[in-house]
């Protein structure tokens, strides 16, 4: 009982472990210098992008420029304290505002806006204890760039209307930003472009009357305007935390929405930290990232802001200027609550124009030209999956556009690996194997059949109909290529062999692994074909089908794994012996419960001796505890245990422990091959001689072929 609590405990202790809730409140200042210069310079780029994209969550309304700064302040200051990736920078980004957009257009309110970032905070919380960090890595990059092309160009669109209220000023703001480009990659680009737009438009509105023109899309024409749309006045101090109010008839819509933002939060927060990785050689810690991330948008939601992911330029920029600790990120959303309790009458003059022109270059910046250039030279399979995901995303929504690149994807994926190898036997390297055995094999009409790949519900039609072109009389298939199998390939298997054994045709299965086993196992295959014909390797295979050719019988070789062979094994109680056989059976897969399967042993030492003479012991198990498979556990003590002896008086130095489940049939068949190998002195010695496992299959090998020559 103590042992089964202190198990427990030890499993508690190592699911928790990973998420390091007392690093949570420690900090590293070893590297403030360089967390301050990043955080700061963070935060010059993060500004604009919080206002413009706070002001896109809302459909451009400019009150959204609050929610968005109040996000880049609580999502960039919490993710950072207790998520999984120390340089990351979280805010606002293209990705999520895209799908905050749609939700406000669907809700006309901002209060279901925030508290579907408020649910959603929560479900990457639940994402985070629930371990699912890990299945980033399934998404393909063809999803990931279509996605990412995709989210641009809605961006882009989107501007459009702000664009159009002042293009001369968004026109001005961008041609900033590109010059920016030009001079130094490193400089802010986007907060000298907006920071540009807003001075002219300060200074010289009343001087260029150019500024006040609109463009007016119905007939293509500019009018002009009395005044040039701002922000406007933004509060100068944070709002007390207050949970968002709906109508209890809405949660039925906002909670299926929140599980949809943080289905992209999760997405795009986890694909950064993968940057990140690739940027600073570290590996982040997913799990840890969504729970902080969760706690960031929950928080900024109760203070009215919008939710955040991992922004990847803003986090390359706090990298390349010397962030390196989670401090870096704390010091962007501090400085950012800086702006708004000291800056905020300038933050009010910025013009909606020039914030638009900010993310139409944003979006230029993250559209990726590589894929599309690319794209004869990708196969074509590939190529439709990354237009589609961009088709979708820019067309319909960007959950979508995720599932069905995912699905196509997978479709794809299934489709490839389904095409699993089978290979003749003519085709492989036969150097290894003797003429005569060759010859012998062509005689007989024994063929060998390789398979590689894993043997799914995906591949098994395909393997399935190229077997069927074997008919010989013997067909062995070597699996130590199949990487696994299911259901469906266990079926398929299954089929084979029954096709061949309706023709009076033999089916032998050799090299399997032990997970392949056990699916073959537990589908019962071993009743269907014989449990004497699941040889350990090729070779072996080889030999059993040439002898059951020739009318052979079956060899004790033939029940013995090279795996399950133990010499010299210095115990001192026999109770030992039964233990470290349990052990070798349970690791190969041969034996399923290894309490019962000693159980078991110990039981039938009870009720009768299981010792046979000349030193030797026979001890077995027949129950559900293991495979129907027989196997031999074969131990060879390095000195006899007192007390341990057999009927003849001999000490026991010889263990033939036989697993074989429920197969009373060739259990009695290999007790009968023990006796009557064991009953020569000339075996007796050479067992004594043998060195290596090897030469402990060799004796008997060697026993079968010279009782045939007999």
């Amino acid at each position: 009982m103590t042992q089964t609590v202190h198990s427990k405990k030890n499993g508690s202790g190592s699911f928790f472990r990973e998420f390091g809730f007392i690093e949570y409140l420690s900090f590293d200042f070893s590297n403030l210098k360089g967390d301050f210069l990043g955080g700061l310079t963070s935060a010059i780029v993060a500004l604009p992008l919080a206002l413009g994209f706070g002001i896109l969550a809302t459909n451009g309304d400019p009150t959204g420029a609050v929610a968005g700064l109040y996000g880049a302040i609580f999502t960039g200051i919490l993710a950072s304290m207790f998520g999984g990736t120390p340089q990351q920078i979280t805010g606002p980004t293209g990705g999520m505002t895209v799908i905050l957009t749609q939700i406000y257009i669907q809700f006309h309110d901002i209060n279901a806006l925030l508290l579907i970032c408020l649910i959603a905070g929560l479900f990457q919380i639940a994402m985070g204890f629930a371990k699912l960090g890990r299945f980033i890595s399934i998404i393909p990059q063809p999803v990931i760039a279509g996605f990412t092309n995709g989210i641009a160009i809605l961006i882009f669109m989107q501007q459009l209307r702000a664009f159009s209220k002042s293009p001369f000023v968004a026109l001005i703001t961008m041609a900033f930003i590109f010059l920016s480009m030009l001079i130094s990659k490193s400089l802010p680009r986007l907060f000298i472009g907006l920071a540009a737009g807003s001075l002219v438009t300060y200074f010289l509105a009343d001087k260029i009357p150019l500024l006040h023109y609109s463009i007016n899309w119905d007939n293509f024409s500019f009018i002009k305007d009395a005044s040039i749309g701002l922000v406007g006045a933004i509060p100068d101090s944070f709002q007390a935390p207050a949970l968002p109010s709906v109508k209890f008839a809405e949660l039925k819509r906002i909670i299926p929405a929140g599980f949809a933002v943080a289905l992209l939060g999760y997405l795009e927060t986890l694909l950064a930290s993968v940057v990140v990785d690739t940027a600073t050689n570290t590996e982040h810690n997913s799990n840890r990232e969504l729970i902080g991330q969760g706690i960031g948008n929950s928080i900024a939601a109760l203070f009215g802001g919008i939710a955040g992911t991992g922004a990847i330029v803003r986090t390359m920029i706090n990298i390349r200027t010397g962030g390196k600790t989670k401090l870096s990120g704390m010091i962007c959303g501090v400085i950012l609550a800086l702006v708004i309790l000291t800056l905020t009458p300038i933050a009010a003059q910025i013009p909606l124009a020039a914030l638009a022109g900010v993310l139409m270059m944003a979006a230029v910046g993250m559209f990726e030209l590589e894929p599309i250039r690319h794209i004869r030279k990708t196969p074509i399979a590939d190529a439709t999956i990354f237009v589609a995901t961009m088709l979708v995303t820019v067309f319909a929504d960007l959950i979508s556009a995720v599932l069905i690149g995912l699905l196509m994807a997978a479709f794809l994926f299934i489709n490839r690996i389904g095409k699993l190898g089978v290979i003749p036997f003519d085709d492989r390297d036969l150097s290894s194997i003797p003429p005569e055995i060759i010859e012998k094999m062509r005689l007989h009409k024994i063929s060998v059949i390789a398979v590689e790949g894993p043997l799914f519900f995906g591949s098994t039609r395909n393997f399935t109909r190229l077997i069927a072109n074997f008919i010989p009389n013997v067909l062995i298939l070597d699996m130590k290529g199949i990487s696994m199998i299911d259901q469906s390939g266990a079926i398929g298997i299954e089929n084979i062999i029954s096709r061949m054994r309706a023709k009076n045709k033999t089916v032998l299965l050799c090299g399997m692994r032990q997970e392949v086993r056990i699916i073959i196992h537990k589908m019962g295959i071993p009743e269907k074909i014989g449990d004497g014909n699941f040889p350990e390797d090729l070779p072996k295979a080889i030999d059993y089908a040439i002898s059951s050719m020739e009318n052979r019988l079956p060899r004790l070789a033939d029940y013995m794994k090279s795996d399950l062979i133990l010499l010299n094994f210095d115990a001192k109680r026999k109770e030992q012996i039964f233990e470290k056989a349990a052990d070798m059976a349970v690791e190969k897969g041969y034996v399923f419960d290894r309490t019962a399967f000693l159980e078991n042993l110990f039981q039938r030492e009870e009720d009768s001796p299981t010792t046979l003479g000349y030193g030797v012991a026979i001890p077995h198990s027949r129950s559900g505890s293991a495979t129907d498979q027989v196997v031999i556990i074969f131990i060879k003590l390095k000195k006899p245990i007192d007390g341990y002896t057999c009927i003849d008086g001999e000490p026991v130095r010889f263990i033939f422990i036989i697993s074989a489940g429920e197969n009373i049939h060739g259990y009695l068949k290999t007790l009968k091959l023990i006796g009557q190998a064991l009953g020569r002195e000339s075996i007796r010695q050479q067992m004594r001689q043998a060195q290596t496992v090897g030469d402990i299959i060799a004796v008997f090998e060697n026993d079968f072929q010279n009782s045939v020559k007999k």
